[in-house]
């Protein structure tokens, strides 16, 4: 789980081609806010087809140095949010519609897009240049290598999410002609260059300089950062800060012409986190096999798995040796460039013959100083990816579309499958309409690659303040639900009013709810978390529909159709729950179901996705585009259960089978769902406690539940398995007595919204429980005291009726399952600080110090000893470290570090962190990377008999 992110310039960023549209564009929107604003559609579309204008460095210098652009830009801004203001009180006040609401996202993109991308960009570079610098628009070349830079660690900063432990970023420039860079240095700063020079193993501060054939000079500049325990955000505030003060930087590269940049964000998977191990990494190996080693340079995301063998034949067999501060197997891919291949042809067949010979899932990028005007990418197995951007001022490159979504609205996957893995060169002097081409690595077979459209903008993607996304996502719950509601309902005097032109395709799903009354079944459907929001949308059906002769039932979609028989379903409305409208599983299951006859009206956040584009109609959770960068998946799930909610309360009024007075008592406590959510969020430090009071302690987990309590049981159960890394059984309260409670387990007691003549059962039950030494937690409501003398602890929530209480406990539940993780992550530091300890040694022996490496890892131990490991960390692996604590204090006082047996203590030491560790962005074993759907077979019903 690592990220990668590149950029190669091309000459467009020395022309000044002029900035009158941007004037024109302004002028169009001044123009529309006096007229009707809900007419920006147009302005609109020519902004859009401006977009790779508006992110070009010229536009980026005009900024900087005329106020008459900078005026512009920021009148533009301000017409974009006046506009998207005015279209959100249209869709308030409804009726919502399509063309309505992509206007208001757009306007929304727009805005943020300038805002954000452009005008907040121009501080950003600014903020990494020194202020002398910075404040002079006649340093254009230094500005756009700043201007450069930022974009590339802007990518890194959004791949983040994908592995943190440390990360590096090699800077290159080329220098004309005549121009020696060490010229614009002063004696001091000359030694200090060459010193700098003379750094080995790719270290941060490096600097290597190398003269082209052609009369150019090279320099490239490397910066690297290591961080055990670091926040989103840390390593790119470090490379940003190290820039900003590397004085030798900015002087050197006085009259650049090109730039070419590679950056990696690491999750360490092989070798120590260490700046050494750090990628970009070079060639370099001990024992003077071969000079200029050190010119190229390698990312990598994924694993060499052939790494030892690699390295025994091609290393070892020539007498020479990986560094010893360095195992990270990236490190073996420049070495292979250079020493296994130096007589196959030029830098593209040795790239590609490095990669024939590498073993595993990678994602690479090199950067040559021998061929600077290329970048080289290649990927090879499953699991890995590239999506490569055409901006006007060069090549972006990502391995994840997030990467790019603040600069190209479209992008070029590196998804072409060929035996053996595929090859891309890109090239600086590539004309604009340039389509990127893969090269199979096995036959040679060049392949075009597909451009494919960026969904996103990078306001969807924007953590702000939060540590983790899923608590940014969390937060923006009760917003996502607001949106769903808006523009399909109006109250007008006690009554509702529903809009079907709200919904999409709304009239025809009204006629055929009323229409022939042949509609006898509803079923709702799907997977994982949409698969327990179709329960409860379906408990929702059926509490609303109560007396209409509809039987409503809910499924995962592979149980629907792998056990349902043969029988037609001209009768069914399916439901199909998803939040990306790309579930493999659940749509084959709507394709099943739509040949069967049953009408399809599904629940999906995303517009124009493939389950919208099968279905007949359907309702948009929030705006139609609420993404959610975490992998657990949460605020979706709220806004699904609303919008079922809302079809519910729509079904129950076509059909009549509520009361107009009925049916607006349950719109309003759907009105007051989003502010009881926010409530129970400002009541989260409260959970938090009763999280790091229990969960590092106790090992196993449980949840109970009854009635709608059991559909919040088993949502937190997903989220605790997927945050926690849990096995965690959810059971119907009353049944967990005869089940497992010899386990003794930390019980979760959903119990917010009991009918009166439950309540007392589940006290007993609870009671029951904690009798038989398990740790009841019970999640209640807030004026509910019962509980209040039987549990371990209480989490209270508020109420909102309309059978929607089980919502507020979910979301109490979600954050104690965030707070769980990190509470189990925080008990391994004293474990991350003592492999750092043992990791310095390694690198270093002059850091060996046996005393103080037997206290840190008496820490460790002391922290077993309290419990506060037990949830997490399995017995073998405290007992591996006591034993070898235990050799150590027997050796003599002495014992120097070659005798230590510190490689054995390293290994225990990664295996307890890797236990512990609950990163919260990712997830160990993701299952998007790995499913690949159902694949029942086409069964069409039978026909009756006498039909031809």
């Amino acid at each position: 789980m690592c990220g990668i992110a590149s950029f190669l310039s091309c000459g467009d960023w020395a022309e000044v081609t002029g900035l009158d549209w941007l004037a024109e564009i302004a002028k169009d929107f001044e123009e529309c806010r006096e007229r009707d604003p809900l007419e920006a559609a147009q302005p609109l579309e020519r902004l859009a087809e401006s977009f790779d204008q508006l992110m070009t460095f010229e536009l980026h210098m005009g900024i900087m140095s005329d106020g008459d652009v900078l005026e512009h830009a920021r009148s533009l801004r301000d017409s974009l949010a006046l506009l998207a203001g005015t279209a959100a009180v249209a869709l308030e006040q409804g009726p919502r519609t399509d063309d309505l609401e992509a206007l208001h996202e757009k306007l929304r993109d727009y805005h943020w897009q300038l805002d954000m991308e452009v005008l907040g960009n121009v501080e950003r570079t600014a903020a990494i240049m020194p202020p002398d610098i910075a404040a002079n628009p006649s340093y254009r070349d230094r500005h756009y290598l700043a201007w450069s830079t930022e974009l590339v660690l802007e990518a890194l900063d959004r791949l983040e999410v994908r592995g943190r432990d440390s990360a590096g970023i090699a800077i290159a420039f080329t220098l004309p002609a005549g121009i020696d860079p060490m010229d614009a240095l002063g004696d001091m700063q000359r030694e200090q260059a060459k010193r700098r020079a003379g750094i080995g193993n790719a270290d941060t501060g490096q600097i290597l300089l190398r003269d082209l054939d052609d009369g150019r000079t090279v320099c490239r500049f490397l910066y690297k950062v290591a961080q055990l325990v670091g926040q989103l955000g840390d390593n790119g505030a470090a490379l940003r800060k190290a820039l900003r003060h590397d004085e030798l930087f900015w002087k050197m590269s006085a009259g650049l012409e090109s730039v070419n940049i590679i950056a990696h964000t690491r999750w360490a998977s092989n070798g120590i986190i260490s700046v050494p191990n750090c990628h970009p990494v070079d060639g370099l190996v001990e024992g003077g096999v071969s000079t200029g080693l050190e010119k190229t340079m390698f990312v990598l995301n994924g694993d060499v798995d052939n790494y030892h063998t690699l390295v025994e034949e091609t290393v070892v067999s020539r007498g020479a040796c990986i560094p010893k501060v360095i195992s990270t197997d990236a490190k073996i891919l420049p070495v292979l460039f250079h020493l296994d291949a130096p007589e196959k042809g030029d830098a593209e067949q040795r790239f590609r013959s490095v990669l024939k010979r590498c073993e595993g899932s990678l994602a690479v990028v090199m950067q040559n100083m021998s061929d600077f005007d290329s970048q080289f990418l290649a990927q090879k197995g499953s699991g890995q990816s590239f999506y490569i951007g055409k901006v006007r001022d060069g090549w972006l490159v990502a391995s994840e579309a997030y990467g790019l979504a603040a600069r190209s609205r479209s992008s070029y996957p590196l998804a072409v499958h060929r035996e053996g893995g595929v090859s891309v060169i890109l090239r600086n002097d590539a004309p604009p309409d340039a389509v990127p081409h893969a090269r199979s690595l096995g036959n040679g077979e060049q392949v075009p690659l597909a451009e494919e459209p960026i969904e996103i903008f990078s306001r969807d993607i924007f953590r702000g303040e939060f540590e983790h996304y899923i608590e940014k996502e969390v937060h923006e719950a009760s917003q996502s639900v607001r949106n769903t509601l808006n523009g399909k309902y109006v109250v007008r005097s006690d009554q509702v009013e529903f809009l079907p032109d709200g919904f999409v395709n709304g009239p025809e799903l009204v006629w055929h709810m009323t229409g022939d009354g042949s509609l006898g079944r509803i079923i709702c459907v799907g997977q994982g978390t949409a698969a327990v929001a179709a329960m409860a949308v379906a408990e929702l059906m059926r509490r609303a529909l109560d007396g209409s002769g509809i039987s409503v039932e809910s499924y995962t979609g592979s149980e629907l159709i792998g056990f349902m028989g043969d029988r037609p379903m001209n009768d069914v409305l399916l439901i199909p729950v998803s939040q990306s409208g790309t579930t493999t599983d659940t749509n084959r299951v709507v394709d099943l179901c739509r040949d069967r006859g049953a009408w399809v009206s599904c629940i999906v956040n995303r517009r124009n996705s493939p389950l919208v584009k099968k279905s007949d109609s359907c309702v948009y959770t929030s705006n139609g585009r609420d993404v959610e960068m975490a992998v657990a998946s949460t605020k979706a799930f709220y806004s699904q259960v609303a919008a079922g909610k809302l079809l519910s309360l729509l079904f129950a009024d076509l059909l009549g089978t509520m009361g107009k007075a009925d049916i607006l008592q349950e719109i309003r406590a759907l009105e007051a769902l989003p502010d009881a959510i926010d409530e129970v969020l400002r009541g989260k430090d409260a959970i938090e406690d009763v999280a790091r009071t229990f969960a590092p302690v106790y090992r196993y987990w449980a949840l109970v539940g009854n009635g709608g309590n059991r559909i919040a049981a088993q949502e937190v159960r997903i989220k605790l398995s997927e945050l926690c890394y849990k096995s965690i059984p959810c059971d119907v309260t009353e049944d967990k007595k005869h089940i497992d409670l010899s386990t003794e387990p930390l019980t979760l007691v959903m119990a917010s919204d009991l009918p009166e003549m439950v309540v007392m059962d589940t006290v007993k039950e609870t009671a029951i429980f904690k009798a038989h030494n398990g740790r009841p937690v019970v999640f209640c409501a807030r004026d509910e005291t019962r509980f209040d003398r039987v549990a371990e602890a209480i989490i209270k929530v508020p109420r909102v009726g309309g059978g929607l209480d089980f919502l507020l406990e979910t979301v109490a539940g979600h954050w104690w399952g965030i707070a769980a993780a990190k509470a189990i992550d925080e008990q391994a530091a004293p474990f991350r600080a003592a492999r750092a300890m043992v990791g310095g040694m390694i690198a270093d022996a002059g850091r060996w110090d046996r005393t103080a490496l037997l206290t840190q890892l008496n820490a460790c131990n002391e922290r077993i000893a309290s419990k506060a490991t037990d949830s997490a960390l399995p017995a073998h692996v405290g007992a591996a470290l006591a034993n070898y604590m235990l050799w150590l204090m027997t050796q003599p006082a002495g014992v120097c570090v070659a005798e230590a047996r510190l490689d054995d203590a390293l290994v225990v030491l990664n295996k307890a962190i890797e236990e512990m560790t609950r990163p919260i962005d990712t997830i160990r074993h993701q299952a998007k990377t790995v499913t690949v759907g159902i694949s029942r077979p086409q069964v069409l019903p039978t026909a009756p008999a006498g039909c031809n």
